[in-house]
């Protein structure tokens, strides 16, 4: 998904996660009008929203978050049944009654799913429409939350995109591609292209508001799934750990900001563009650890050094770095620059537990073996960090990122995460 679609469809979700919040609201007043406690209304909100994430409601731009759907039904079965078992231990969950439940359940599915689409047909995407059937669509799709910015046949996609995307395969100048799939042949070939490009390709069943209400539910197309519910708790992980290590870290992230700002000039962090997920550009935030005027000292030392300029050009690192401080020095050595991507974590820029996040010019480099870790969003830890790091070769990152996505479960990440502590406080290949 594309930064500016990114944007636009989590301001749709928190939109109607705050209307959901107000109904909840609105249901205690009416069910529960002499209770003094707001604790019901927050956990069971936080459990909704929670567990429509892990069923995927929040996963497509183009379906509604809630609606008559096999996800809405799950997600209140599952907040029913946390809820309750919250309630047994936790005395301030107060009981809520089935009049309570009714309502909320005919919200969930009859009157949210009205809400989203208002929300949508105010916050727009630009869109590609590929379809033989359904040209005549453009005012459905408004009010789906989406502008036509070009129609074509399902023939002539491919063509399309060979002449709107870069060498890498980034489709430009549209935010999603929308396939017609009322004939599932089409999808076939959509996915037979997919894997070529990076790009959101979503098909549509039934070009109908009934079919957009009730199902069938538009659904993504891609040569690499992203939407398995064990995907969706990976980044349930990802918020758990980034927002725990947020808190209790707070202190100590406060004290290293003060020394920084001791030892030298400068900023407290230093934001360096990475490429994420399809290849869309993110400032990664780190600590900064090297002087203002880095990159000039970097050009100096390369053209009066032939010997770092070919380690640099080799690793793009250099053991022995003239550019880095006193205080940087000592928090490379133990990964503590690192700790600001906890934001881009909680952001979606990243996962804790991925490939690494690469510059643009390193591209080349991956181009030659695969762009396969662009599928997925680049990891603050992962195989490379806990393999020697930068004692490794370039190739053999390039080999482990790849090997990373292709073989990825999510018991190698737990693993990886469980390694990534000692790897750091053995500082091999850290500097």
């Amino acid at each position: 998904m594309s930064s500016g679609i990114q944007r636009r469809e989590e301001s749709v979700i928190l939109v109607e996660l705050l209307f959901l919040l107000l109904f909840v609201s609105l249901l205690r007043l009416v069910f529960s009008p002499d209770s003094g406690s707001l604790s019901s209304v927050f956990v069971l909100w936080a459990l909704l929203a929670g567990a429509s994430y892990v069923v995927g409601e929040f996963e497509t731009a183009v379906r509604l978050n809630f609606g008559l759907s096999l996800q809405t039904q799950a997600a209140f079965a599952l907040s029913y049944v946390a809820y309750s078992g919250i309630h047994v231990v936790w005395p301030w969950c107060e009981a809520l009654s089935v009049r309570f439940w009714l309502g909320l359940w005919l919200y969930l599915n009859i009157v949210a799913p009205f809400i989203g689409i208002l929300v949508r047909r105010l916050v727009r995407h630009s869109a590609l429409l590929v379809s033989d059937r359904h040209r005549d669509a453009t005012g459905l799709l408004r009010w789906w939350g989406f502008e036509s910015a070009e129609i074509i046949g399902t023939a002539e996609l491919g063509n399309w995109l060979k002449s709107h995307t870069d060498r890498d395969g980034r489709v430009l100048g549209v935010d999603i591609i929308i396939v017609d799939v009322t004939d599932y042949r089409n999808q076939l070939a959509v996915e037979a292209l997919a894997g070529d490009y990076f790009a959101d390709f979503v098909g549509v069943p039934s070009f109908t508001m009934f079919g957009y209400l009730v199902g069938p539910h538009p659904r993504h197309i891609s040569a690499y799934a992203l939407g398995t519910v064990v995907r969706r708790l990976k980044r349930v992980l990802d918020l758990a750990i980034a927002t725990f290590a947020t808190i209790v870290l707070g202190l100590p992230l406060l004290a290293v900001a003060l020394a920084i700002q001791l030892d030298s000039r400068g900023p407290v962090f230093y934001g360096h563009k990475r490429l994420g997920r399809n290849m869309k550009p993110f400032k990664l935030f780190k600590f900064r650890t090297m002087y203002r005027d880095a990159d000039a000292r970097l050009k100096k030392i390369l053209e009066s050094d032939h010997e770092l300029a070919a380690e640099y050009a080799a690793t793009f690192k250099l053991k022995t770095d003239p550019r880095v401080t006193r205080v940087g020095r000592f928090l490379r050595k133990f990964s503590i620059d690192e700790l600001p991507q906890f934001f881009n974590i909680i952001a979606g820029q990243m996962s804790v537990v991925g490939p690494r996040p690469i510059v643009e010019k390193e591209v080349d480099y991956y181009r030659s073996h695969s762009l396969l870790l662009f599928r997925v969003p680049p990891g603050a830890t992962g195989l490379w960090q806990v393999s020697g790091r930068t004692d490794t070769s370039y190739q053999q990152r390039v080999e482990m990122d790849t090997r990373y996505v292709e073989d990825w479960t999510l018991w190698w990440d737990l693993g990886i995460i469980l390694k990534t502590p000692f790897a750091v406080l053995s500082r091999r290949g850290a500097y």
